[in-house]
């Protein structure tokens, strides 16, 4: 059963409690909790930068750092990097996530759109070197029973050349 409509600091505390959760779940390396966050169709989207002022558009026809067009995307990272497939987690980086500046509304009933500044200091234990990544979240959550979910979220990654491939654990 769907609440009734609410306010933006409500809409903002949904969205503030997923994120913190979901960097919570990242810096943890909890993988299933963290998934669970997701929708089954749900979008994840770092766009690429065009040049130094403007970001691609449209995934399916331009280069992105990272698209995943349903959670089945996420799932498969995360067995890559369970597995020790992926070389380039290996050993997996130790992440902080930090979430500030919520803003949201509610849409339409269950539904909220928010954006969020976000930041992820990581360090690289078989380099021992640390960097940043920052930028801001665009998402829509919906509202399934009593849980709220992300079915879409672009990534806005501000500094795109860092020192590390990026993945999903380090945004």
């Amino acid at each position: 059963m769907k609440s009734e409509s609410m306010s933006a600091p409500e809409a903002t505390a949904v969205a503030t409690d997923l994120l913190t959760r979901e960097g919570m779940y990242l810096d943890e390396r909890d993988w299933d909790p963290w998934l669970n966050l997701y929708a089954h169709d749900a979008v994840y989207w770092v766009p690429a930068w065009c040049d130094e002022d403007t970001e691609t558009n449209d995934p399916t026809t331009e280069i992105s750092q990272i698209y995943h067009a349903s959670r089945r995307g996420l799932e498969e990272r995360v067995m890559r990097v369970r597995s020790g497939q992926s070389v380039t987690a290996r050993p997996l980086p130790r992440t902080t996530h930090f979430i500030t500046n919520v803003v949201a509304a509610e849409i339409d009933l269950g539904v909220v759109v928010a954006r969020a500044n976000w930041m992820v200091q990581v360090y690289q234990p078989r380099t021992a070197k640390q960097h940043v990544n920052f930028g801001h979240y665009e998402l829509r959550l919906v509202q399934q029973e009593e849980t709220w979910l992300t079915v879409w979220k672009k990534i806005h990654l501000k500094n795109n050349q860092i020192p590390a491939v990026i993945d999903f654990y380090a945004l």
